[in-house]
């Protein structure tokens, strides 16, 4: 959220695109634990398909992409998020719900310092009927629904494996942009979202293991 207020959408978008990356990096260090070439051939097709939604089918855009310090704090964001993603499959076996619990508990501790200083430094937040629903969804959906889901996946099948969906994430808005916003499907879409499918399920996908 603070990346976002320093550089635009498309910046964060590709970013996040090598979200796996920093799983693989901290999963081998960590935990000893290497790509297969299957994951790897997966994680670069889903790539591929996820440049070509965002970049719409022409490389020129990346000629207009500026980096600058949202970047940073984004790529900051991006190596914390993916130490969690490792080490959630290390996670104590409590229930799901304690867990998130636990973990949001300290989450909001840790931030405390940082609310003081922002209404210190800041306006106030208006308390209006758009930014109490904005809260409700971000409190809800984004944030408690779907570290659940995200806590079982990597528990159920590993943070390497579980990483390849980060590259979903543009599919989903993709589409949702389509839904919701009017936007027409075109031929890069459906190539993008074919990629991607295609590389998910083949990263994603057990490792055969030895008769």
């Amino acid at each position: 959220y603070w990346a976002l207020e320093h550089t635009q959408a498309l910046n964060t978008l590709l970013l996040q695109s090598a979200g796996p990356l920093f799983v693989a990096i901290w999963s081998l260090l960590l935990l000893g634990i290497r790509l297969t070439l299957a994951q790897a051939g997966g994680l670069a097709v889903s790539l591929t398909g996820v440049l070509v939604i965002l970049l719409q089918g022409d490389l020129t855009t990346l000629k207009n992409i500026e980096f600058n310090i949202g970047d940073v704090i984004f790529v900051a964001a991006l190596l914390i998020f993916g130490l969690y993603s490792t080490l959630t499959f290390k996670r104590p076996q409590i229930h799901g719900l304690s867990f998130v619990g636990f973990t949001f508990g300290c989450g909001a501790a840790a931030l405390v310092p940082l609310l003081i200083w922002e209404l210190m430094t800041r306006p106030m937040m208006q308390f209006d009927t758009a930014n109490l629903l904005t809260l409700f969804y971000v409190a809800v959906f984004p944030s408690t629904l779907a570290y659940l889901c995200f806590n079982r996946g990597v528990h159920l099948i590993g943070a390497n494996r579980a990483a390849a969906f980060f590259h979903v994430i543009p599919l989903f808005g993709a589409a949702m942009a389509i839904v919701f916003l009017g936007e027409h499907p075109r031929l890069f879409h459906v190539i993008g979202f074919a990629l991607v499918l295609t590389g998910v399920f083949v990263a994603s996908r057990k490792p055969a293991t030895a008769g």
